[in-house]
């Protein structure tokens, strides 16, 4: 396509991207451009990104950021009938010469290559691997750019891009050195004399540029609700040079940058960043300088009026010399500043900020007594969860006091029960006993049973009985007599059982059986014991001992008996029936 054949609007596209690209070819602009449907910001992308142009059937406008703009003091401060220029970026006609046909060659070499190059772009993109550069068959590759340090743009990250102008700024006015921290920089003054210094005393010598993207600079002036202010520079222009080392040099406009606090961001049209500020903010011609800050909406009187919007309050664009009447010229944009913008848009960001001071202020009231009702509620909470927890325990307690008596109860009846069971077995025990073994007394001159002793018996009730045993009789026969007197008058003898109530063997054997089958100790199965008046000598039972054997019955005496403790600890009286259930003190006493 012919330069000539192209339209106004296509032709301003092509010198946007050559200003972009330093010059370059126009047949590949053309080419670019022509695959991306005019799109300047696109074209930009495949140029400096190397991808591919991405197949389209409608153009895409580019995201244009929504300012108002308000260019009321601009024709005050130009001088002229318009303020903008339109200076196309011309390029090196020796180097485009020497260049170009080898440009050509290489595009029509690689036009064989571009499926591959696809192909394996996708590959790498699929597998997530970076994409290598196939240099010199890439877009990028075809575009001329002047060789030198300067012309290297490396870095992608907004900050890195902001950071490294910055640097560059001071190093070409040596005025300052950058602290590299997110947000505005902090520069230090440094050259200059001592008298300069006293002069000066600390005032930075350029403004604190604020490190970070666009869009970034433009929220945080949002946000802070502050004046920002753009600078755009071109290194193709010739103006650019003059005025950073005038204007953002010049004392008198960086203090009043500072003493109003004015968020300032600035770049190289050749950056990403600053070619699309530049795009938003409808620059024409460098250096370029733009003010923006929160402003009403325009809207007719009887509408409410609706959140503030950021504006466009001034552009400034063009040479910097005369320094008097320059559009740039820092005498310019001072008295600008002093005597226009800020008289007029100070005092709505005073409100704005008041307002949010307000706003803030009852933020951090509703904040703190809603911290409060959260503190009541919570001490609220706790004391209605120490309440239940009280009543929880006091429940519980209740329950396991309920139970503890319920278990106290239960083996109150289990051992009543088998107190029952055990006197009931104890007392049939006693009545074969006194039928079986207890043996009648001696008659006078039977020798067989030998020597006749008399024993006196005193019982727990306090009765007193007298009986006679012989020598040769068993003291189990002893035993079983003592335990026949607790038996009832209303249960006679000639009813008592014949054999045992559990069958097995007769006589004492049977007995020993019993005692070793019941688990107790014999003074235990006996309920009683049996001790000699005086001195006090307890008689225990043994199977198979005879009476004659016994040391303190020889001759006879009186004896006494005692009943075993029953597990209440309390002593058996009367005509009761002994339980014989053991005890764990083995304590024992004498009734009197």
């Amino acid at each position: 396509m012919d330069i000539d054949s192209l339209t106004p609007a296509q032709r301003s596209a092509l010198d946007q991207l050559q200003a972009l690209t330093n010059g370059g070819d126009p047949e590949v602009a053309i080419g670019v451009l022509s695959s991306v449907d005019w799109d300047v910001q696109r074209a930009a992308e495949v140029v400096f990104d190397g991808a591919p142009p991405a197949q389209t059937t409608q153009p895409e406008a580019p995201p244009i950021e929504q300012f108002e703009v308000d260019d009321s003091e601009q024709g005050l401060l130009s001088g002229r009938a318009s303020g903008r220029e339109f200076r196309p970026v011309e390029s090196n006609s020796v180097s485009s010469i020497v260049v170009r046909p080898i440009r050509v060659i290489l595009n029509i070499l690689a036009i064989p290559l571009y499926p591959l190059f696809s192909l394996l772009r996708f590959i790498f993109r699929a597998l997530r691997v970076p994409i290598p550069n196939f240099a010199p068959f890439t877009f990028s590759a075809l575009a001329y750019r002047p060789f030198g340090p300067s012309q290297v743009r490396e870095a992608k990250d907004p900050k890195s891009v902001a950071e490294r102008w910055v640097r560059a700024l001071e190093e070409e006015t040596g005025r300052g050195v950058a602290s590299g921290v997110a947000g505005p920089s902090s520069l230090n003054a440094r050259g200059g004399t001592e008298d300069d210094a006293a002069s000066e005393r600390d005032l930075k010598l350029l403004p604190d540029f604020f490190l970070g993207s666009y869009e970034q600079f433009v929220r945080t002036c949002q946000k802070d609700m502050k004046i920002g202010c753009v600078i755009i520079v071109s290194e193709e222009h010739d103006d650019v040079a003059e005025f950073k080392r005038s204007t953002l040099t010049d004392p008198a406009f960086v203090r009043i940058i500072q003493e109003n606090d004015v968020l300032v961001w600035g770049g190289d049209i050749r950056d990403r960043e600053a070619w699309s500020a530049s795009q938003k903010l409808q620059a024409t011609t460098y250096p370029f300088v733009a003010f923006i800050a929160l402003q009403p909406r325009r809207a007719p009187a009887s509408v409410t009026p609706s959140a503030p919007i950021m504006t466009i309050l001034s552009r400034h664009q063009g040479p910097c010399i005369p320094s008097t009447s320059a559009p740039t010229a820092a005498q310019t944009l001072v008295t600008h500043l002093t005597e226009h913008l800020l008289p007029r848009v100070n005092p709505f960001l005073s409100k704005l900020r008041a307002q949010e001071a307000e706003r803030e202020r009852e933020r951090a009231l509703r904040a703190e007594q809603d911290r409060a009702f959260e503190e009541s509620r919570r001490r609220d909470a706790e004391r209605a969860e120490q309440r239940s927890r009280e009543e929880r325990e006091k429940i519980e307690a209740s329950r396991r006091a309920q139970e503890a008596e319920e278990r106290a109860r239960a083996e109150v009846r289990k051992r009543e029960e088998e107190k029952r069971q055990w006197g009931e077995r104890r007392m049939a025990w006693r009545r074969w006993i006194r039928r079986g073994l207890v043996v009648r007394e001696p008659r006078p001159g039977e020798a067989a049973r030998g020597k006749t002793m008399r024993v006196g018996i005193r019982m727990p009730d306090g009765r007193r009985v007298v009986r006679f045993f012989g020598e040769n009789d068993k003291l189990t026969a002893f035993y079983a007599y003592i335990d026949s007197l607790f038996i009832s008058p209303e249960l006679i003898q000639d009813a008592d059982p014949t054999t045992p109530p559990e069958g097995g063997k007769t006589g004492e054997e049977g007995l020993v059986a019993e005692m070793s089958r019941s688990g107790k100790s014999p003074e235990k199965w006996w309920g009683f014991q049996v001790f000699l008046a005086y001195p006090r000598k307890e008689i225990a039972w043994e199977a198979g001992k005879r009476l004659g054997d016994v040391e303190a019955l020889k001759g006879g005496g009186q004896v006494v008996v005692e009943l075993v403790q029953d597990d209440g600890g309390v002593k058996g009286k009367g005509k009761g029936i002994a339980t014989g259930e053991e005890e764990d003190d083995e304590y024992h006493t004498e009734s009197e």
